[in-house]
């Protein structure tokens, strides 16, 4: 009796692990534009309107070089997500600016989204991820 209910209980968890399996996919970002291999690349994913750029939900570095590069999230759940990207020059791990607040490296948000006067919204730069492996770009400006 005792080996049928771990059966059942492996069937279960097992089940379970293969939806929740099936509801994610990976996530793939090229970053283009990137004028000099220097410094960092810096790709992070926001989940909601609240927390748009400045709280990330994921992030991730990769060493730049010039033209493009690829970052991928793997396993991300279906859903809808801003992205913002930008070429951290000097490696200090933030977006530069100059005194007036305007960055001084290059950056840039997914659907090239761009802001009037500061930054994009989250609306204008979500996009919608499903079950299927994906592929977007972020131009870097």
């Amino acid at each position: 009796m005792n080996s049928m209910k771990h059966l059942f209980q492996s069937i279960v968890i097992g089940s379970t692990l293969l939806v929740t399996q099936a509801w994610a996919a990976d996530l793939k970002v090229e970053i283009i534009g990137i004028s000099q291999a220097k410094g960092d690349i810096q790709v992070a994913i926001f989940n909601e309107q609240g927390q748009w750029l400045r709280k990330a939900l994921i992030g991730k570095k990769v060493a730049a070089v010039e033209g493009k590069v690829e970052v991928v999230f793997e396993n991300l759940p279906e859903g809808e997500y801003g992205l913002s990207a930008f070429h951290d020059l000097n490696s200090n791990g933030k977006l530069d600016a100059n005194l007036i607040g305007i960055p001084s490296e290059p950056y840039g948000f997914s659907k090239d989204a761009a802001g009037s006067f500061g930054p994009p919204s989250f609306a204008d730069a979500k996009i919608k991820f499903e079950r299927t492996e994906k592929t977007i770009s972020i131009r870097l400006n």
